[in-house]
């Protein structure tokens, strides 16, 4: 498929499904060609675990034969393109950008780089250009998003977000993107950036300059009861929750649940967690889920996969396909009020696909529909990457949107 604006922006994505790498390449660069496609500024790689063993003789020929400026790439469990997300089997999806007026500078940290909690902003502003950098030799240019990738078994996501965001100031980086799936164990995730090619941490490009990219997160799952606030924690341990044990303040939500709602538990429960507990009203989007990864009945602690504190606000959450497409249908409801998409990038989690919907393609084929079928590239996730008012998180049971869209320009 291939957009091509009547202002400046080209796209066009393509995918193969052979199982041979170096056939699955020729594909899809027959794909790109047909569709006069030269030269891209960006070219997004996204290559099922098929393709681990030569991911990297790929990503060379991809960019002998299209000469993109800059590359982003990363294997992963499932790939999706436009309408498709191709569960079970080999895939190679590729996004391809032209978009004038649009600097991209990579990045990237590694293991040598040490955990996110001793990056120094000084360390960080001169691997990742940030806001207000200048855009390589062009002049002052506005700082648009980070579009980052991430191996979950060395550097921790969230903390690396956080990390960048807090370098970045008020505003934050803008971050977004997906934690690399279909891997055992550490080592086997491969990851590149330009010519750059790692096993580990995380790679990503900063884009400055005339283009809109909109983020958008849209959260799976049915809320159990009203929100909570934590009383007594430590580590990623809940042990108080408004002053009663953790266990017994979910045994008291869960006994005023229906009784389908109840045996939909055994599917695993999760908590949200408030990064803002100062808003008044919290709701949809407010809420980063975490997973409950043990319930400790004598003790009557609670411990999630993640960090917790007294004064933090939760809610407990069911995994549910009907409140996830409700969900994702009102975020596009928003989308509809913009301009229409040039292109999108789609990071949608690994529990969602047909392990949660009735039907394959869900979310691929939602979001295309509504966002009027542009060219679109993605993965299943180990984690989402996306935005919650002016701060990057990695989320769970979510699916998290780049969208590409033509600079708003004002009438002379």
């Amino acid at each position: 498929m291939l957009v091509k604006s009547t202002r400046t922006i080209q796209s066009a994505s393509a995918l193969s499904e052979h199982l041979d790498t170096r056939s699955a390449v020729r594909d899809v660069v027959e794909q790109l060609q047909s569709r006069r496609v030269a030269r891209p500024e960006i070219l997004f790689v996204f290559g099922s675990f098929h393709h681990r063993a030569l991911f990297r003789e790929g990503i060379d020929a991809l960019r002998e034969a299209l000469h993109p400026q800059h590359l982003l790439a990363t294997t992963v469990e499932t790939v999706v393109r436009d309408a498709r997300e191709i569960e079970r089997t080999a895939g190679l999806s590729v996004l391809a950008l032209t978009l004038p007026g649009v600097v991209a500078r990579p990045f990237w940290f590694d293991l040598e780089d040490g955990p996110p909690a001793v990056w120094s902003e000084g360390l960080i502003r001169e691997r990742v250009a940030l806001p207000p950098d200048e855009g390589s030799g062009h002049g002052v240019l506005p700082h648009r998003a980070i579009i980052m990738l991430a191996d979950p078994f060395s550097i921790h996501p969230g903390q690396a977000c956080a990390a960048i965001d807090a370098a970045a100031g008020p505003t934050g980086a803008r971050i977004m993107g997906g934690v690399a799936s279909g891997a055992s164990h550490p080592g086997l995730h491969v990851l590149a950036t330009d010519r750059r090619l790692s096993h580990s941490g995380v790679v990503g490009l900063s884009i400055f300059g005339d283009v809109e990219i909109d983020g958008v997160v849209s959260q799976g799952c049915k809320p159990l009861g009203a929100p909570l606030v934590i009383t007594k924690a430590r580590g990623n341990e809940i042990i108080e929750i408004g002053g009663k044990s953790a266990v017994a303040a979910v045994q008291e939500i869960v006994e005023q649940l229906p009784i389908a709602v109840r045996d939909a538990l055994g599917q695993g429960l999760l908590v949200g967690i408030a990064p803002d507990a100062a808003k008044p009203r919290l709701g949809h989007g407010d809420f980063l889920v975490r997973t409950v990864l043990a319930v400790d009945r004598d003790s009557g602690s609670v411990s999630v996969s993640d960090q917790v504190r007294p004064g933090m606000t939760v809610q407990f959450k069911l995994r549910d396909g009907a409140s996830a497409h409700q969900d994702l249908g009102l975020v596009l409801d928003a989308e509809q009020l913009r301009s229409p998409a040039s292109a999108a990038l789609l990071f949608t989690c690994n529990g969602r696909g047909t392990r949660l919907f009735d039907a394959p393609n869900h979310d691929a084929e939602y979001v295309s529909r509504r966002l009027g079928n542009p060219p679109l590239a993605g993965f299943q996730c180990a984690g989402e990457i996306g935005m919650i008012g002016q701060c990057s998180f990695v989320h769970t049971q979510s699916a998290s949107l780049v969208i590409f869209r033509e600079p708003h320009r004002r009438e002379t």
